[in-house]
């Protein structure tokens, strides 16, 4: 990395934890303020800013959640400077809590049974966090050097991982498509009319861009909306299905295709609240010529 993408890597990591009116002027400031310092660093050094010179600064001047809580004092849950870290744990947590419910009054011998353990599930998981995050701060202050910032690049695909993921994506449009040549892998006429098209629709526009994205060897702004819109309408779609179900002709299959599509919704709707969060948080800047 260059010098300035370190300077702007952790600004991008401080300024998501502020709230949106104040991340340009404070990235601003900041900005100037590394800047200055690192250049007043390199005359010292008698070299030029280089990553090793920007990562030390950056590091001196402290983790990005520390010094967002200088601008703007989080709330006091356990480290005030890991507030946005619990929230979003709690959040996340709570909404698969929630999705787990809805499968659950698909019973209808426990009315009350699904939102019972919702409300005990939720507690469960905030009072989990609670040890979680204070077991953390403790190591943190414990061991200083096991919380040390490292720049990283969020927009360079990892080809390896896309190399195993589009093969995969593709088999599940093919197989959906194409499915097996037996009675019990018989679509209903109603699955078939609307809800298959829509999915092999939204698949292949998901292995086309990823695909491209591949190609190209970065996200860019548009083409992480684009994955976020594709994957929030999958997991949507996915959902539905595992709640109406009528998938399946078989009596006996439909109820095991619900089952394992209601376990794919719940690890893929939480996915993709994390990365709708991680896109709200990012600061939008014109790439530098350099």
């Amino acid at each position: 990395m260059h010098a300035s993408e370190v300077i702007d890597t952790y600004i991008d990591d401080t300024v998501r934890f502020l709230p949106r009116r104040q991340r340009v002027d404070v990235a601003t400031e900041l900005g100037s303020l590394l800047n200055d310092e690192l250049q007043a660093r390199a005359k010292q050094s008698g070299h030029a800013a280089d990553e090793s010179l920007a990562l030390s600064l950056a590091r001196d001047y402290g983790r990005p959640n520390e010094v967002a809580a200088r601008y703007h004092p989080p709330r006091a849950i356990i480290d005030p400077a890991d507030s946005a870290r619990f929230i979003r744990a709690a959040i996340i947590g709570a909404g698969v809590l929630i999705v787990l419910s809805a499968f659950g009054r698909r019973d209808p011998s426990s009315p009350g049974h699904a939102e019972d353990l919702v409300k005990i599930g939720i507690l469960a998981w905030l009072g989990f966090l609670v040890v979680a995050f204070g077991a953390t701060s403790w190591i943190r202050r414990r061991w200083p050097t096991t919380a040390l910032w490292q720049p990283r690049d969020r927009d360079r695909v990892n080809r390896l991982g896309m190399a195993l993921l589009v093969p995969i994506a593709a088999f599940v449009v093919v197989l959906y498509g194409a499915p097996l040549d037996a009675a019990w892998a018989t679509y209903t006429a109603d699955f078939q009319r609307l809800r298959l098209p829509c999915l092999l629709g939204l698949l292949t526009g998901l292995v086309a861009l990823l695909t491209f994205v591949a190609i190209q060897g970065r996200w860019s702004r548009l083409s992480r909306r684009l994955n976020i819109g594709l994957n929030a309408a999958l997991a949507c779609l996915i959902l539905s299905f595992a709640v109406d179900g009528n998938i399946f002709q078989s009596s006996r299959v439909d109820p095991i295709a619900r089952d394992v599509l209601a376990l794919v919704a719940l690890i893929y709707v939480p996915s993709v609240g994390v990365q709708l969060y991680g896109e709200i948080g990012r600061l939008h800047r014109t790439p530098a010529t350099r």
